[in-house]
């Protein structure tokens, strides 16, 4: 019995109603954050995600519940069962019948403007506000430096990483950031889907925070490789009209999540519990498309255009 399931075991054993009762339980594939598991008690499934090692530098827990609460209200998240507000061992009910999105899926006209329509449902939860306000910027920065104290890897190009981020932030806090509830890890393995009803589910809420609706946008936009037609229509239809500068705003944010998401990579292969996944693989991809996006042509302009400087 390895560690992953050991944690599990006591995770079970604290919560009264299933002590000492018949659980099944088998380990879930894809988490690149937590172990997950399903257990199966009296006939049915539950989802149970145990806390990943490490993580507590960088996910408050008690934010996240409040979070997979409201999407379970909004219908777009599953049931939550329960939550240890000690350990953040969370337990969700098991969607039966529901899959994982890939990345093709996104190309999927129907599956493109379902994605779009529940994020707008918790961005615009007006009961909502996370315990946790945290910019884009504080989040990248976060990954940033404990890459920095874990003494990870750190790529050659680390200093215009990190002068990238600043002009970035510049540009966007002049204009400033209306803060709504992001889930900012909002990438295609984060939703299931069911076939036969088409509805569409969002799990996965460690990251949400009040920050800014872009960030998501940046997040599966970068994760799925957009097209520019796709960015632009995403834009269209959130909106219900072309906005130029949020558009800009989105893909300046591109840049800034590859560049949090590798220095995430970096921090999770001194620290993860998740067994057999590749993290340097993960940084590898973030790396490929932020050398290619911060060479864009348009990268002033887009700079200029948000923090409101006119062409004369």
């Amino acid at each position: 019995m390895d560690q992953n399931e050991k944690d599990l075991i006591e995770a079970i054993n604290s919560i009264d109603e299933w002590k000492g009762r018949k659980i099944e339980y088998e380990p879930v594939v894809g988490g690149i954050t937590n172990p997950n598991w399903k257990v199966v008690l009296a006939g049915k499934a539950y989802f149970v995600k145990i806390p990943g090692g490490g993580t507590q530098a960088f996910i408050d827990r008690n934010n996240a519940h409040i979070a997979s609460v409201v999407a379970a209200k909004e219908s777009i998240g599953p049931l939550v069962h329960y939550y240890n507000d000690c350990t953040g061992v969370e337990i969700f009910e098991w969607l039966e019948g529901y899959r994982t999105l890939n990345f093709g899926d996104v190309f999927n006209k129907e599956i493109f403007y379902k994605i779009i329509e529940t994020i707008r449902k918790f961005h615009q939860h007006k009961e909502l506000i996370l315990p946790l306000k945290q910019s884009p910027f504080e989040q990248t920065y976060t990954f940033l430096n404990l890459a920095k104290e874990l003494q990870g890897y750190l790529p050659p190009e680390i200093d215009r990483m990190e002068w990238l981020a600043k002009k970035i932030e510049e540009s966007v806090l002049i204009a400033g950031i209306d803060f709504v509830p992001c889930h900012n890890d909002f990438w295609t393995a984060n939703y299931l889907y069911n076939e036969e009803t088409g509805d569409l589910r969002l799990t996965d809420f460690e990251y949400a925070a009040m920050s800014d609706e872009c960030w998501d946008f940046a997040d599966i936009s970068a994760a799925n490789y957009f097209t520019e037609a796709m960015d632009k229509e995403w834009i269209r239809y959130y909106y219900g009209g072309y906005d130029e500068i949020q558009f800009a705003k989105m893909k300046l944010y591109k840049i800034l999540k590859d560049i949090a998401w590798a220095m995430w990579s970096i921090v999770q292969t001194k620290q993860s519990s998740v067994k057999n996944f590749d993290y340097f693989d993960w940084f590898g991809t973030k790396m490929a498309r932020l050398r290619q996006n911060w060479n864009d042509p348009r990268l002033d302009y887009w700079l200029n255009l948000v923090k409101g400087i006119t062409v004369f």
